[in-house]
């Protein structure tokens, strides 16, 4: 890469790390020596990036050999917005209207991965029925393999969501404790710092309560969109999300829903 007025820069890109660096492989060590005997004294910017967040959390940012505190950038990849959605879809010149990206954005969120498989033409409930409740949709048990692959013990990461996705408001650290049977400590601290910092979760004060009064809420909308509906619904046959649609439990998850979307997009709420 070369920019006119600049010393030449040698970039290298390391895609999906942890992959790279297997347990066995030596590589996290190889490279921590690449960049400490040699590297660092050159003009080479190196940019890792891996989707396995925990791993990436650990070895990575916190590190504690030749890497520790050599980041100078982090780059949160976050997913679209509901004006990012919308750019999404004009340009596959798709026909929705904005009630019906809302309905998809409530269900799966602004997951590009999740979004493609989106078909103009069709309205936002035979989108959802298609892709998150037929043998084929790309999210029918998305669930099952988004966990292990992003988590180290991922069975401790799907106890806390699944007891956040049975309360509105969130649960305190006590009250996840109390239902997950998970042991206070390091392992839980790092389980909430983890699904935090991937943004399934958000932490939040409820009004008038001290700052040890933390709450955590589920703000993953495709993981609450498992729990609520998928999960219960997929072995009931072609149509049940369509008749599901109509019933009071669809409500009330469509208003947790919605709080949650406005809740995002405060920002933007507040320029408008």
């Amino acid at each position: 890469m070369k920019t006119s007025g600049f010393q030449e820069k040698t970039v290298l890109f390391f895609d999906e790390l942890p992959w790279l660096a297997s347990r066995k492989s030596g590589f996290l060590e190889g490279l921590d020596f690449f960049w400490d005997s040699w590297a660092v004294k050159k003009n080479i910017i190196v940019v890792v990036c891996g989707s396995a967040a925990s791993w990436m959390i650990q070895k990575v940012v916190h590190n504690k050999g030749g890497l520790h505190n050599r980041i100078t950038k982090r780059i949160h990849l976050q997913p679209f917005d509901l004006h990012e959605t919308e750019r999404f879809f004009k340009s596959k010149n798709f026909s929705l209207e904005r009630y019906q990206i809302l309905q998809i954005y409530m269900a799966m969120g602004g997951i590009p991965h999740y979004l493609k498989e989106v078909e103009d033409g069709k309205s936002a409930l035979q989108n959802i029925e298609e892709i998150c409740f037929s043998s084929t949709g790309l999210l029918t048990d998305e669930f099952q393999k988004l966990y292990p692959a992003l988590f180290e013990k991922s069975e401790n990461h799907i106890a806390v969501i699944t007891a956040l996705a049975q309360k509105w408001k969130g649960l305190t650290r006590r009250e996840i404790i109390g239902d997950t049977r998970l042991t206070d400590g390091g392992g839980l601290t790092r389980v909430l710092e983890e699904l935090s910092s991937s943004g399934f979760i958000t932490e939040y004060f409820a009004f008038g309560k001290r700052k040890k009064d933390v709450f955590f809420r589920l703000t993953d909308e495709y993981s609450l969109f498992y729990l609520k509906f998928i999960q219960p619904l997929k072995k009931q046959g072609p149509d049940a999300w369509q008749h599901f649609s109509q019933t009071p439990q669809f409500t009330a998850w469509s208003g947790y829903a919605f709080e949650n979307l406005c809740l995002k997009h405060v920002p933007q709420i507040k320029r408008r």
